[in-house]
């Protein structure tokens, strides 16, 4: 992503930062740019989301997930990514938002209106459709080569960090629960006609599956050894909470794949019956948590 947006960069340089210039001169090579981009984009949100629920959870590592991927802009009062984000031309945007959903997201789909430096036939239909853009080019280049810097920092820092009984009871009870608050964004999207600048590139359920694939990782990995050796029916059904969670998203996930149209009442419905389920995992595991003298973090 970094290396698009740096093709992409030097593509508007070459013509003065002439959005319009440059695509009269190369339209190929900016659309090519613009594509790659986006697909760079994908694939590192959805590695990330798989480990959201883990690095989110530790007391340790929390701050990169504000940063990365869930923290609000310093307008905000509460979960604010703390940090500044410098771009090329020596501009400094002061604790701006997540790098992947307050700003690379909306940038790159052209959600972001005030970044918005040309509409422009990406796909060669003979029209602009909606997200079809050229986007401020300095932006970009400094929202990856921060995502570089954030991310090469989460990976030494998650090197470092010391597996324990603690961190990891703690990130399944901390995250788990969040996922209604993930199908409240799903209903507020632009997949069920919301007008959200994020949560556009894809459906929020793929996230979901992520984080919360995450979370019964660390269950089955960290968690289920402990609770089995001494209590095997909560261990079973704890176990089987998650799968129903995961079948539950998955088959949402796979009929709206379909084409299903859902309503912001069907959504809210399906939140709650996931909430639900987490609220019973979190439950269960507090008690395996109280029996094994896990201390809960933060």
């Amino acid at each position: 992503m970094q290396a698009a947006a740096a093709a992409y960069n030097d593509l508007i340089l070459a013509h003065n930062g002439d959005y319009a210039a440059a695509w009269a001169a190369e339209p190929a090579k900016l659309t090519e740019a613009v594509n790659t981009l986006r697909a760079q984009w994908l694939a590192a949100s959805n590695q990330y989301e798989t480990i959201e629920g883990i690095v989110a959870g530790i007391p340790s590592t929390a701050k990169y997930d504000l940063i990365l991927d869930a923290g609000n802009p310093g307008t905000e009062d509460e979960d604010v990514a703390e940090f500044d984000l410098t771009l090329p031309d020596g501009t400094v945007l002061e604790k701006p938002g997540s790098l992947f959903h307050t700003i690379t997201e909306p940038l790159f789909w052209g959600t972001d209106k005030e970044s918005v430096k040309l509409e422009a036939d990406l796909n060669g239909n003979g029209a602009a459709d909606a997200g079809e853009v050229l986007f401020d080019a300095n932006l970009a280049l400094g929202a990856a080569n921060g995502m570089v810097e954030w991310a090469t920092a989460l990976r030494n820092d998650m090197a470092a960090w010391a597996p324990n009984r603690d961190d990891a009871f703690t990130a399944v009870v901390t995250m788990t629960p969040t996922v209604g608050d993930y199908f409240g964004e799903w209903k507020e999207s632009q997949f069920l006609g919301g007008e959200g600048a994020a949560f556009v590139a894809q459906s929020r359920l793929i996230d979901v599956l992520g984080i919360m694939g995450g979370c019964e990782r660390m269950y089955v990995s960290a968690i289920s050894p402990v609770i089995a050796t001494e209590d095997t029916a909560l261990d079973s059904a704890i176990t089987n909470d998650f799968k129903e969670l995961i079948a539950l998203v998955t088959e949402t996930r796979d009929r709206e794949a379909a084409g299903e149209k859902f309503t912001a009442e069907e959504a809210d419905a399906l939140g709650g019956e996931a909430q639900d389920i987490a609220e019973r995992i979190v439950a269960q595991v507090l008690q395996a948590a109280a029996k094994n003298g896990v201390e809960i973090k933060g």
